[in-house]
């Protein structure tokens, strides 16, 4: 018979006092962890279930200078007379913010921890044309109107353009005006300097176009049908043989005429 000694140890049981005194650090930092998430929500007013939602403060918008902040934050749907969350879509707002005039393109995304970037690409005029007011436009021919903000805008005006402009918002249907923007969009690849000595591109003539330039108003004349030849003539002209301290004294120079510059000066 095998006997049994009274005298060895039973291995101890875990009371749930050892327990928690093992473990209360580890659960106390869990607790506290959670109750500065949600206090710290509640504070801040976040709803951190639904991450459509968001207020003014969280927008963050880039690239505008013609659009306003306020009119992007209304579009979402914001009221400046108070603070409350607003839920957004950020494919729905896009379309808004497209319709409006300036707007080429625009980019929503989200930025951790809680920050809705919202960034514009805006259209950049680079001539006034006249008709049935003064517009602006850009390199594709897009009309805009001329917005009511403190701007100025270092850009030649086109003149002298009969025929229909089109419809603000959308490209111009002028051939006219998609010629003098051909005239530009050149000068300001080729030849920088005289691009922005302009002030004016007049397209009154019916074979010829006349630009002026802001020094002395002297006028540049060319051919409509063949001005990009004109305009290299032109660049070469200036570079190797005219003395630009005498544009104050010319009239005008005309390259009109073929293997020939014509230069007037003041009487």
């Amino acid at each position: 018979m095998n006997m049994i000694d009274y005298k060895k140890r039973m291995p101890k049981r875990s009371s749930p006092g050892r327990f928690w005194r093992k473990y209360y650090k580890f659960i106390l930092i869990l607790v506290t962890m959670y109750l500065i998430f949600f206090i710290t929500g509640k504070f801040l007013n976040l709803n951190f279930s639904d991450t459509n939602t968001y207020y003014h403060e969280d927008v963050q918008i880039n690239g505008n200078k013609t659009v306003s902040d306020k009119t992007i934050l209304q579009i979402c749907g914001f009221n400046s007379k108070n603070n409350n969350a607003v839920e957004i879509d950020p494919n729905l707002i896009a379309q808004k913010i497209m319709r409006l005039d300036f707007i080429r393109g625009v980019s929503i995304t989200f930025r951790p921890p809680r920050v809705l970037n919202i960034t514009i690409e805006e259209r950049q005029p680079v001539a006034f044309v006249y008709g049935r007011g003064l517009n602006l436009i850009d390199a594709q021919g897009y009309l805009m109107p001329v917005p009511d903000l403190n701007i100025s805008w270092d850009i030649p005006l086109i003149s002298g353009v009969n025929n229909n402009l089109g419809k603000l918002g959308e490209p111009t249907a002028s051939k006219e005006v998609y010629r003098a923007l051909e005239v530009i969009d050149y000068l300001e690849n080729e030849h920088p300097l005289l691009a922005g000595m302009i002030s004016e591109i007049n397209m009154t003539a019916r074979d010829y176009i006349e630009i002026y330039l802001v020094h002395g108003s002297t006028r540049i004349r060319v051919n409509k049908s063949t001005f990009y030849k004109e305009l290299y003539i032109l660049k070469t002209y200036l570079a190797n043989y005219y003395d630009w301290s005498q544009l104050k004294h010319t009239e005008y120079i005309d390259l009109r005429f073929a293997d020939q510059v014509i230069v007037k000066t003041k009487a």
